[in-house]
Parts: structure tokens; sequence; C-alpha cells
């Protein structure tokens, strides 16, 4: 009876402890300038990651938040993923009030465990564990204590001594490992350095950052465009596959141990696509109708089990299957090519529009795509094996414009990944318009279409929904409202152009007496400004290179002329040019306009923003400019 009186109280006096009051908590003790225009402020954040062999290890985190009002109320849940290489230990959070008075606490045996569920995983073996701690008055101070233990790592997490979401007091990540497995880093747009000590055999980096206050992360940059510092392993171990990352060439050969088995089809199935090709007149039509087979046949979902986010599934089970995700069908793409002898190299990729390049210099494990290469002499082709859409030999912006990891027979190295044209996505509308005396009309306009502009057209005006339809051309494309719209396109082909008819109750934009005031155009071909700032210090990233072009022509009722015309205009800079043209005939009461506007590439270096800004703003307000018809006296 005593042994359990004083197991408990034992217990109370832990609890008492690790539930007490912390003044060092209190919101007044945050400097000011800390708390100026932010909604929460990181009071502490100590990371402590030790490093006991490659791919082994532990990590302790501390964190302490002050969330100021309910616009970071996401700053109140804790959530973190474990799979079979990362357990989630003990975790202890606490939440205290704006005087660091102990408020509530919750341990892991209180958080909820799940299945991560991405939306498009047939099957994930990931799973997470949360919890919210909800609160009825703020400021609150939430602290959250746990630790993670590794069996299995292939990158570690970066410093990032900035933050956008919030101001920080203190931050604080060390990592210590064996000499022999030492850690690489490398500094974007931060001039930060660790403390380095040496104790034995083994070596400790420590990077802290103190005091500093949010920035503006700057929109249409990079996901990643922002100061922080890049930390990977030399050596590692993922799944007792060990590898050393100490050079693009030897990641890659880690890799080769991953797929050196997996792209392999047996006999009878190396034979059927021997026999697809069998007339075909050189590799490159080989390759386009094993691709083609791949599109028509194979379908992607997402499936990462075990080390399937680097790993991917052998062939002859995407070949039973019939689907697979991207290290799946690529990896399947190629066992197709092996099959008729035609070589080529599967190209991890970090793929998205707004995703920055591998850098060449700092080997590390970047990427969350993989696509393949087929080299064929100086016509190298490259395919997205994901998509039952794209074009061959036709990748997107989705990869373009970028590097990618190419494994290859002695190991990795990066290449660049085609560099789209403006050409390879353009969208062509011509517009024909009947104007009536009072105002009303109607107007046909036939689209044409091609690269991503296709996608965007077939999913709107081809495969959506009647409302979709409209929600696009009236609010996205901005085309003038009008009344019974019918939307004439093929849904079996894709690519066919697409014609569009409406009724208006009004075409001008305003008249005066006998005279209307009408847009060069139904719609308006461009209407984006770039953001107002005075330097600017990332690129800008627009969704891809494109030539957009109008020709309209206006039947203007009898008796009707022209009374001012726009002057004809050229707007350039160096990556981007628009034209356009007016032109009347008095004959046939025509008025035609043209417009044209090429953008050269989708990333704006910083170095000219301010001269596309300036571009983008002219070729706006050209378009502003009104045509003014009357009636002749």
């Amino acid at each position: 009876m005593r042994k359990v009186q004083s197991l408990l109280i034992a217990i109370i006096m832990v609890t008492a402890l690790q539930a007490q009051d912390k003044a060092q908590y209190a919101v007044a003790l945050i400097p000011d300038s800390l708390k100026k225009d932010v909604n929460a402020v990181l009071r502490e954040e100590v990371r402590n990651m030790q490093i006991t062999k490659p791919g082994k290890g532990k990590l302790v985190k501390k964190r302490v938040v002050t969330v100021l009002n309910e616009k970071e109320v996401d700053e109140l849940t804790f959530y973190d993923y474990f799979d079979k290489f990362q357990k989630i230990e003990d975790v202890d959070i606490s939440l205290y009030d704006q005087n660091g008075k102990f408020i509530k606490r919750s341990r892991k045996r209180d958080l909820r465990q799940e299945s991560v569920g991405d939306g498009f995983s047939l099957v994930t073996d990931t799973k997470v564990m949360y919890a919210r701690m909800g609160v009825d008055h703020y400021p609150v101070t939430i602290e959250i204590i746990y630790e993670t233990i590794f069996e299995g790592i292939l990158e570690y997490e970066d410093f990032t001594p900035i933050s956008s979401a919030m101001s920080i007091q203190s931050k604080v990540y060390t990592i210590t490992t064996e000499k022999t497995n030492k850690v690489r880093y490398k500094n974007y747009r931060c001039s930060i350095q660790p403390q380095i000590k040496e104790e034995g055999n083994q070596i400790t980096y420590t990077w802290e950052a103190k005091n500093i206050k949010a920035f503006t992360k700057e929109r249409g940059s990079a996901d990643d465009d922002f100061p922080h510092v890049m930390i990977s392993p030399t050596l590692f171990n993922m799944d007792d596959y060990l590898g050393d990352m100490s050079s693009w060439e030897t990641f890659g050969k880690w890799q080769i141990n991953l797929i050196s088995q997996t792209n392999k089809l047996p006999d009878d199935k190396a034979a059927y696509y021997r026999d697809l090709v069998k007339n075909a007149k050189d590799d490159k039509e080989k390759i386009q109708i094993l691709y083609e087979h791949l599109q028509k046949n194979y379908r992607y979902v997402s499936i990462q089990l075990g080390i399937g986010g680097w790993k991917p599934f052998p062939a002859d089970f995407v070949e039973k299957k019939k689907y697979g995700d991207c290290k799946a069908l690529s990896n399947m793409m190629q066992a197709m090519l092996n099959a008729v002898n035609i070589k080529s190299n599967y190209a991890i990729i970090n793929a998205g529009n707004y995703e920055m390049p591998a850098d060449e210099n700092f080997p590390n494990s970047f990427a969350n795509h993989v696509i393949l290469c087929v080299p064929q002499g100086k016509d190298t082709v490259w395919l997205e094996c994901t998509s039952r859409t794209q074009p061959f030999g036709k990748l997107g912006p989705f990869t373009e414009n970028r590097n990618a990891f190419l494994i290859t027979e002695t190991g990795g190295k990066l290449v660049s990944t085609p560099k789209s044209s403006p050409e390879d996505n353009t969208i062509s509308t011509y517009s024909q318009v009947k104007l009536e005396e009072d105002g009303s009309g109607s107007a046909k306009f036939t689209i044409t279409h091609k690269g991503e502009f296709t996608d965007i057209i077939s999913h709107y005006l081809v495969e959506g929904k009647e409302e979709d339809k409209k929600e696009f051309l009236f609010n996205n494309a901005d085309f003038k409202h009008g009344d019974d719209l019918n939307i004439f396109a093929n849904p079996a082909n894709r690519n066919e152009i697409v014609r569009v008819e409406m009724n208006y109750e009004k075409i001008p934009d305003f008249s005066a007496g006998s005279k209307h005031f009408l847009s060069p155009r139904m719609y308006k071909l461009w209407d984006q400004a770039l953001p107002k700032v005075e330097r600017r210090t990332t690129d800008y990233y627009m969704n891809f290179p494109q030539v957009q072009s109008d020709t309209t022509v206006y039947k203007l009722p009898d008796g009707y002329v022209v009374d001012n015309l726009p002057k004809c205009a050229k707007i350039e800079y160096p990556l981007g040019v628009y034209e356009s043209n007016y032109v009347f005939d008095a004959n046939k009461k025509e008025l035609v306009t043209t417009c044209k506007i090429t953008i050269k590439q989708h990333t704006i270096p910083a170095s000219l923003y301010q001269q596309a800004a300036q571009f983008f703003s002219d070729v706006i307000k050209e378009q502003q400019q009104k045509v003014v018809v009357r009636k002749e006296d």
C-alpha cells in the first residue's frame, strides 16, 4: 500500500513540475519589433539531430510559438508523419496564456493517428499523428516537445533562418554525426554559417538565428526562392540501400541499385512489343508507337509503400495491373524500349510550374517526379509517362526549363530538359461580331489552340460542366457577358477547334447619341498586371511561354462609319512583344482589329522585372482604347 502511495505521490509531483507556469513565455517579453505586422512569433525552436550511422538517428525537437490572434490558429495544431523508416516517440504539448500561465496539456496517448490520404494515392503506408489545441481567447503560447527515431534517412531538413509567416526570437539547429560522414551544406541567399565542433570521432554543426523579423514573400516567386541553408548527408541509407550523395554521379549509382532489376519484362511480353513496332521505319517511330500504347492502356495512380518514394514497382507488375505512379510508368516505358533494343534513361526531376531547378553544385534529394529520356543522337526524345494526353516528345511547363537527374549506366548527372518556346503554346481567336443600330448584336468566336492552351480549353469548354464553361468564358477569359450561349466542341477530339456563339443586348461599352464606343475585341486578350514593387529580388514565374492572338471583325449597321480608330501599336521588352492593328473597310462596312502578344519565356529575371511590369502595364492600357463608330449624317 505504501509503495502504491509513494508511486502516486511521485506521479503527482512529476506532473506538477511538468505542468507548471512558465513566466518566460509571457507575451510582454516579446520585443515590440517582433510583434509588428505578424500574427505569430516563433519564441524558440531547437532541433537536435543525432546521426549514429548512415540511415540511423534521432531528432529531438522543441518548438514554442506565441499565436497572437486567430489568423494563425493552425499553429495550435501538432502533426507529423511516420512510417517504417521513422517513428514518433514521446510527444508533450502544453498551452500557456499571455502571462505564461499553464492552461492545458496533451501527451502522445491523447493524439489521433490516421493513414495519410493525399487525394491521389491508390495506397500509402504513411500515417499522420496530430492534435489540435482549441482555445477561446488570444494570445496563447504552444510548446511542443517530441522526438523521432529514424531507421532510414535520405535527406536532412534545411535550416531556414527567416519566415514569411512569423518573426523569430530564437532558432537553433544542431546535427551531430561521425567525422567519416560529414554534413554537406550550401547557403542560398543568406550568409549564415554554422559553428563546428569536433570531439573524438564526432562532429557537430550548429546553425542559429535570433530576433529576425518576418519577411514578405514576393508574389510570383518560386516556392523555395527564399533565404535558407541546404543541408544533406554525405552517406545515407534507406531500406538497407547504402548510398553516397557526395556527387551526382555517386548518388545516381544508388539509384541504379534500386531500378536495375525492375525494368525487365517476361520474354512473351517483350516479344509482344517487338511485334508491335515491327513495321516502324526508324527508332523514333518505334518510340512513338510504344509511348502511345502506354498512354492508351495504362493509367496513373500514386503508390507510396516502403521506399516507394524512390523505388518503382517492377515492370511486370505494371504490365499486369495496367497502372502505376510516375516511377512505375517511366520504368515500364523503359522496359518496353529495352524489349526493342532502344536505350533510355530514367530521369528524376523537380516538377511543377513554380519549382526551382536542381543545384548543379549541391547533390541532394530534391525531386518529386520521374520522366524518361531517350537519347537519339542530336534529337533526344523526352517522355511524360503519366499523361494520357501529352503529345509525343513534348514535356510542357511541368518539367521543361530545368535540370533533370539522369540515371546512366555509370551513375547520375544533371542535364537540361527542353526549353519550351512560345510557339509550343498558342491560342488564336477569330471573332465575327454583327452590330445592330441600337447596340444589340451577336458574335461568333472560333478558337484554335495548341499545347498548354489545349489542356485549358479541353478542361473547361470541352469536358467542363455548363456552369464551368460560363465561369471560364466570362470570368477567367473575360469575354463580354452575353445571352443564348452555345459552345460547339467535340469531346472525342480535344485538339479540334472550338466554336462559341452568343447574343448581346448591348455590344458597345457605352453609347452617346448616334455614336457607339466599342472595345477593340469582345474579350481581354491580356489583363495580368505584375505586382508593383520598388525593387524585385526574386525571379517572377509565369505559367508558360505563349502566343495569344485575336482577329475581330465588326460588321457595322448600314449607314455607320468609323469616327475614330486607335493608333496601331508595337510594345516590346526583351522577353515579350505586343502588336495591334486597326483597319476599316468602308465598302464592306467592316472594322477589323488584330492583336498578338508573345511571351518568350515563363521566368522573368529579377533584373528585368521593372521592364516587364511596364510592358504589361502598357499592353493593358493599349487594350483599353475605344473604337468609335457613328451613323453618317
